[in-house]
């Protein structure tokens, strides 16, 4: 396959549609780039219960391929080196999953892992950050950010996916799941105007990072762990002149 549905986000420019689901209405100025991740502050954020409610709507099977992604221009293969921008990525069926704002539907596309996260709530850093990338009907890119940590019983779809992670090198790998537990049950999220974290870094993309976070089994965590043994997060970006919100959502 030439093109994959994650090369397709790359490609696509900000719109003003994207800055409204994340309401944040500044707006950016020359030498005031909107890039992602941030540090997020609770306290700080803006109480925004107007804002639309995240409508989640997952089924509860389908089959997902995941696939090791490398970004190295010199090693495409991904077989000698690990760039800080390489993951581990989960290809979800073209019409299977999305997420609804306002009654406007955004189709899930695929999701991916960072460690350790790349976001930081209330300066702390998870060991896991996974990123659900959404398509708009305008082209809009639209991510949810769920931070996971270790602890936890096994079972979920993080899991399923950690537990059977591709080789560096290896053929991707098959793995049904239950995507409408991807999620907890509280749904509050933090909202702002970001980017692509990975090269070009395309601003325009609308951000909804959720605040409770999920436990997945010490194995998961360690695994992902060891295949990116330095880290496959970027670096945290100035805030700018930016206004993160908060939805409550429960």
């Amino acid at each position: 396959m030439t093109h994959s549905r994650r090369s397709f986000l790359i490609g696509v420019p900000g719109v003003a549609a994207a800055a409204m689901i994340a309401s944040s209405t500044s707006v950016a100025l020359a030498g005031q780039p909107h890039q992602t991740p941030i540090a997020i502050r609770s306290r700080s954020a803006v109480d925004a219960p107007e804002l639309p409610e995240l409508v989640v709507d997952y089924p509860d099977h389908v089959d997902l391929r995941v696939h090791y992604i490398s970004r190295d221009a010199d090693d495409p293969a991904g077989c000698t080196t690990r760039g800080p921008e390489e993951t581990v990525e989960a290809e979800v069926p073209a019409g299977t999953a999305a997420v609804h704002l306002d009654g406007v539907r955004y189709e899930l596309l695929q999701f991916h892992f960072h460690t350790p996260s790349e976001h930081v709530l209330d300066d702390h850093h998870f060991p896991i950050e996974q990123h659900f990338v959404h398509r708009g009907p305008k082209g809009e890119t639209l991510v949810v950010g769920l931070f996971l940590t270790g602890g936890g019983r096994g079972g979920t779809l993080q899991d399923a996916v950690l537990h059977t992670l591709p080789e560096e090198c290896g053929k991707e790998v098959e793995v049904s799941v239950d995507l409408s537990r991807a999620f907890p049950d509280d749904l509050s999220t933090f909202r702002y105007d970001g980017s692509l974290t990975t090269a070009p870094y395309t601003e325009g993309v609308s951000w909804l990072v959720l605040r409770q976070h999920r436990a997945v089994t010490d194995s998961s965590v360690e695994g992902l762990e060891e295949l990116f043994p330095k880290g496959n997060a970027r670096e945290l970006q100035p805030l700018n002149d930016r206004t993160v919100h908060y939805r409550k959502q429960r």
